[in-house]
């Protein structure tokens, strides 16, 4: 029996046809491919077959490449940080190059060493996540390099790298001083980002005395990481704002503003006696920043009806005012 001959439809070519036909079996074919390497992927990691992911990381679809370095930092093995380190470097991908700095901090202090090679990449994408994972890791061998990183000609990596420098804490938080009191004016905004990240209480007099540095940029992160550092923060600024004056002295009332300490309440209003035209105004701006907060949680309250407290009609009995869903309205209207 002869075949039935395939007609193109009308205004197709029979090599238009042909072609849509082979591009459909390609896709199928690549989408099988797909499934499969990704069940080969559940297996290999199932398996601990480090060599056959690392083989994967080098697949020409970014999604196994994705998975399987994914695959590599669930296992941990030191001999995956090498081929890890080259998918950070030279992926094609921004996503895959995050799952391998992912899967590096994942594997811990082997990859320490390369990381901190990465960080001199010329690509900043490539730096930012090697000071992530680094950060992630914990090392103190990162300290030093991640600091260095607080000069980088991105604002992206330098804001990662203070956050690395955050992540590590305690052993960042000396040489950040030391950075934030002895560097140059870059070194120095990224080392008071950086020493709100880690929110140590011993930062605090330094940060303080940073409120007095020549760059707006270096005291207003001052700020900032003070009011992160929170209520062991408070006192000490209240101390300073006595002695202080100038440039100084305001930023000490932001910073007092940004905590909305009630503490400083009554130094403030001492210093709307003493103070010039420029302090007055700060000082109203602070304590506005203090005040408003409890004023609305205040009005809050009473509008809800909490706290209030009214007599039922005709008893002595007292009940809130918003018992038995009475709203806080009075029944004794």
């Amino acid at each position: 029996m002869t075949p039935p001959t395939v007609r193109a439809p009308d205004g197709v070519s029979r090599t238009t046809l042909l072609h849509s036909l082979l591009s459909k079996i390609s896709f199928f074919n690549k989408l099988k491919n797909v499934f499969s390497s990704r069940n080969s992927i559940v297996k290999m990691k199932t398996g601990r077959d480090v060599r056959g992911l690392i083989r994967l990381l080098s697949h020409d679809d970014p999604d196994i490449q994705y998975e399987a370095a994914e695959a590599l930092g669930n296992i941990g093995d030191a001999t995956a940080v090498e081929p890890l380190i080259s998918a950070l470097k030279n992926g094609e991908i921004s996503g895959v190059r995050w799952k391998a700095a992912e899967a590096l901090a994942m594997i811990g202090p082997p990859s320490v060493d390369p990381l901190i090679d990465a960080l001199q990449h010329p690509d900043g994408d490539v730096r930012w996540k090697a000071a992530i994972a680094l950060g992630e890791i914990r090392d103190p061998r990162a300290v030093d390099p991640l600091i260095r990183c607080l000069s980088d000609k991105d604002r992206f990596v330098i804001g990662r790298a203070a956050l690395a420098l955050g992540m590590i804490g305690k052993p960042a938080v000396e040489p950040l001083i030391r950075a934030l009191q002895e560097g140059d004016g870059n070194l120095r905004w990224g080392a008071a980002i950086a020493l709100g990240k880690a929110k140590d209480p011993d930062a605090v007099v330094p940060l303080i005395h940073a409120l007095a540095d020549k760059y707006e940029n270096v005291r207003a992160e001052a700020v900032s990481s003070l009011a992160a550092i929170g209520k062991p923060a408070i006192a000490p600024l209240i101390r300073f704002l006595k002695y202080a004056d100038g440039t100084a002295r305001v930023e000490l009332m932001n910073a007092l503003g940004e905590l909305q300490a009630n503490e400083a309440i009554e130094p403030l209003i001492q210093l709307l006696e003493k103070g010039d035209e420029v302090e007055r105004r700060a000082v109203a701006g602070t304590l506005d920043a203090i005040l408003t907060p409890s004023v609305e949680l205040l009005m809050k309250r009473l509008w809800n009806g909490e706290g209030r407290e009214t007599r039922r009609e005709g008893t002595g009995d007292i009940q809130t005012g918003n018992d038995n869903g009475s709203g806080g309205r009075d029944d004794n209207r």
